[in-house]
């Protein structure tokens, strides 16, 4: 259980992050998300079979405040990846700040399991928004079909590309595969530090796994080829994405 508080001027309230709900809780849950689907034809009830699932998994997570359940999320893990397949918050208490506070205490949970991002599909299409706010980044296209509403979010500290960059030390991705790689410039551009094979702040970026990718060291190309390739001693495939923290 984790515990997060929040005080207004006339009342105290506490807000509950509960891990495991009860059978009772999950009662309660479905009842709100019929109650909102028969007052507003809207909600996740039509989800629940999904959401029924997830709860055998242990992978429900409710949020309360002075003990009503008014949110919850459903999440699965690829790996340390961690993907958001519903998060609400009841409507009676939206726009209070209540999700994003919500979502700060799933992201330190996540993180300390040694997750290393949170993926998500917007829907509804509203609550893009929602999701920009809480530094969310929108997938690139990766030449599959994938939706334009897909987002990430780093849960540890990374590089941040810069295109325009050049450096002695770095590491470089082409959203093409290696033989077309000649024709174009490098999408995204990382310059790295490294410390016993390790980079001292890792890389996390989305990718199809027949882009190419290079690393060059003092001004040399030390491997060059497509991201499932890349390492015979590791990889650097990481469900969606490119993750590399060590370099050999």
């Amino acid at each position: 259980m984790g515990y997060l508080k929040e005080t207004t001027s006339d009342m105290k309230q506490e807000l509950k992050i509960n891990l495991k709900p009860s059978k009772s809780d999950f009662l309660e849950l479905e009842n709100w998300l019929i109650d909102e689907y028969n007052k507003f034809d809207e909600g996740f009830y039509c989800n629940w079979n999904i959401i029924k699932d997830s709860y055998k998994n242990n992978e429900v997570i409710t949020l309360c405040l002075n003990d009503k359940i008014i949110g919850f999320v459903d999440w699965s893990q690829d790996e340390n990846v961690i993907h958001i397949n519903i998060m609400e918050i009841h409507p009676d208490y939206r726009k209070m700040g209540l999700g994003k506070k919500f979502l700060a205490k799933l992201e330190a949970e996540f993180k300390e399991h040694g997750n290393i991002a949170i993926v998500l599909f917007c829907e509804p299409r509203e609550s893009e928004h929602f999701w920009r706010k809480m530094e969310f980044i929108k997938f690139p296209n990766r030449g599959w079909s994938e939706s334009d509403l897909t987002f990430y979010k780093p849960l540890i500290n990374v590089l941040k590309s810069n295109h325009d960059i050049k450096n002695e030390n770095m590491i470089e991705l082409w959203n093409v595969e290696p033989y077309q790689s000649n024709k174009f410039s490098p999408e995204w551009s990382w310059s790295i530090e490294t410390e016993n094979e390790k980079l001292i702040t890792p890389i996390i970026q989305p990718c199809n796994r027949n882009w190419n990718v290079r690393w060059t060291m003092n001004g040399k190309v030390i491997k060059e080829d497509k991201v499932k390739y890349f390492s015979n001693d590791f990889t650097i495939e990481n469900g969606p994405f490119m993750f590399i923290e060590k370099l050999k």
